[in-house]
């Protein structure tokens, strides 16, 4: 059995991963405090004692935190597990405190999801307390594929792609190929932010927002323009770039999404009990042309269905395809669109800016 003094550092150290993990905002590190202290030790004579310990690492943390000016490890596994969720992994950070809790966590997250999920890939409170102590972290994958015989093949995949994600933030892994091992990313320094955000540029005054941020931020500085201009222009260009591409005539709108950093695209499509001449009907279907969504829908009704054209989004437009193409009389898997040059995007939203403008 542990001495009380074995089992007081015992505590000290879960503190320290509650503070330093960066997972727990303060009154919830405060709430782990007590609820730990109590259970181990039986009493909460000894409460106030551990909660001051904690108060002072948190002020010594945000202090800390203040001088990160440059992009933490934690911060591009943030970005990378960001990029693995729109890519239809899930990819979860300290989820739950056990491997099987951890898989609990993604099967919730994977019941919520809206958009279809391939796999996932994740570690738990457990691999966060090791992460702390400069012992790396473990990230258990799987795919969801019910069939046995392909189940092994697809979680292999999805490793790779976790890697490959994570490598290109600048994140090292090392494994060993098997589906029974976890993907280990080697020890570094643990700093993950609690009370500040990684700025959108560099201390060097580096521009790294994305190709699309990078080019309005630009024409806006060159011509004096106001932002929302510059967006509707870029927004208007991308629409016609994509109707010449799939198709002339679809009633499409645009949207600039400032924290992805590009332009979703979005077909509106009328329900009617018949068809208007051939220039409306591009945009209008019959309720027995609603396929799957017969029964859900009524004469007037207006669906909006995304358009993914990237080749980023090309799972996304599989997906799409399979359950929307007949309705929307479009397949844009394997015909995703080029990406434009800066070039490219900035001649295209200096042509679609009003002419007293240009």
């Amino acid at each position: 059995m542990a001495t009380d003094e074995a089992l007081r550092d015992y505590l000290r150290q879960q503190v320290e991963a509650a503070v330093l993990g960066g997972y727990l905002d303060e009154t919830k590190v405060f709430a782990f405090v007590e609820e730990r202290v109590e259970d181990e030790l039986g009493t909460s004579d000894e409460t106030e004692d551990f909660l001051a310990y904690a108060r002072r690492l948190l002020e010594e943390q945000r202090a800390e935190e203040a001088r990160w000016t440059e992009p933490t490890t934690n911060d591009a596994i943030d970005r990378a597990f960001e990029k693995l969720n729109r890519q239809g992994i899930i990819a979860l950070q300290n989820a739950g405190y056990t491997l099987s809790e951890g898989w609990e966590d993604v099967a919730a997250a994977a019941s919520e999801s809206y958009e279809p999920v391939r796999g996932a890939t994740f570690f738990h409170g457990q691999d966060v307390e090791r992460g702390v102590l400069d012992m790396g972290l473990m990230l258990a994958f799987g795919a969801f594929e019910d069939d046995p015989k392909l189940h092994d093949e697809a979680s292999l995949a999805i490793a790779r792609e976790v890697r490959e994600t994570l490598s290109r933030h600048g994140v090292q892994t090392e494994w060993n190929g098997s589906v029974k091992t976890r993907i280990e990313i080697p020890p570094f320094p643990w700093r993950k932010r609690r009370h500040t955000a990684l700025p959108r540029e560099g201390a060097d005054g580096a521009d790294t927002g994305s190709r699309c941020e990078r080019v309005l931020r630009r024409v806006v500085q060159e011509k004096g323009l106001t932002r929302e201009a510059a967006v509707s222009a870029l927004e208007a260009f991308i629409c016609d770039e994509v109707r010449k591409h799939y198709g002339e005539g679809r009633r499409l709108e645009a949207r600039y999404n400032p924290e992805e950093g590009l332009v979703e695209v979005y077909q509106a499509l009328t329900v009617v009990e018949q068809l208007g001449d051939a220039v409306e009907a591009v945009n209008q279907r019959t309720l027995s042309q609603m396929g799957e969504l017969r029964g859900e829908v009524d004469p007037g009704d207006e669906l909006v269905f995304q358009i993914f054209y990237r080749e980023e989004d090309a799972w996304l437009a599989r997906a799409q395809d399979a359950k929307y193409g007949e309705i929307l009389n479009l397949r844009t898997f394997g015909r995703g669109m080029e990406p434009w040059t800066a070039r490219a995007l900035r001649d295209g939203i200096l042509g679609h800016l009003p002419a007293k403008e240009r």
